[in-house]
């Protein structure tokens, strides 16, 4: 199925990297500074990977602008800070990188949280684009971040795959008409079976033996 692939662009939260006590942390100071009773863990959670724009509505109903607005006020000292790699990823990056595949990021995140990451965990040499939710108009799961990265890498749609852990990462690369790799998140947010991936996963680390790579 991935004999003509050479490009993988990677979503970033749930399934690169796990940055929720950051999130956390910023969600609720938004909400909190507008008047609004904090959150649980796993309600926040739940959100982890889809646009604000989507999650605060599902809170309450202050203000949007401002509600973001005072989440990056936060997530600027929490995000990056709390930022780690989850279980067997960067082994997983690193010998996909050795095995010749060009390699992007496509995140709803900001631009200054996914570069401050990326550095944060020694990936600048493995991606060749990183493209965040600031540089698009519409993001996940519209198809416009993965179409940017695509025209960065140089990628054509059938050489390239997206690899992801929610709904919107599924249906954005569907729109974006390149096949698509699902990853079961920890975050445990989307029943991701239901919206026909091309592959399902347990683990990132299986990607070694779907891609035909030896560890």
């Amino acid at each position: 199925m991935f004999e003509k692939i050479k490009t993988i662009i990677f979503d970033l939260d749930g399934t690169l990297i796990d940055s929720s006590r950051g999130v956390i942390a910023a969600t609720n100071y938004a909400l909190e500074s507008l008047g609004v009773e904090a959150r649980s863990d796993d309600e926040i959670k739940g959100y982890i990977g889809h646009p604000l724009d989507e999650m605060f509505p599902a809170f309450c109903d202050k203000p949007l602008t401002e509600l973001k607005a005072k989440f990056q006020e936060k997530a600027r000292d929490t995000v990056v800070a709390s930022a780690i790699a989850l279980a067997g990823v960067d082994e997983t990056l690193r010998s996909i990188k050795k095995a010749g595949y060009t390699m992007g990021i496509a995140t709803t995140k900001f631009s200054h949280h996914t570069k401050g990451t990326i550095d944060k965990l020694g990936w600048r040499e493995i991606f060749m684009a990183l493209t965040s939710g600031d540089e698009v108009e519409h993001v996940k799961p519209a198809p416009d971040i993965i179409l940017l990265a695509m025209k960065r890498l140089g990628a054509k749609p059938e050489e390239t795959i997206m690899v992801g852990d929610t709904v919107n990462d599924i249906k954005a690369a569907q729109e974006a008409c390149i096949k698509v790799i699902a990853v079961r998140s920890p975050f445990g947010n989307d029943d991701l079976g239901k919206y026909s991936p091309d592959i399902l996963l347990d683990s990132f680390s299986e990607l070694t033996r779907i891609l035909s790579i030896e560890k």
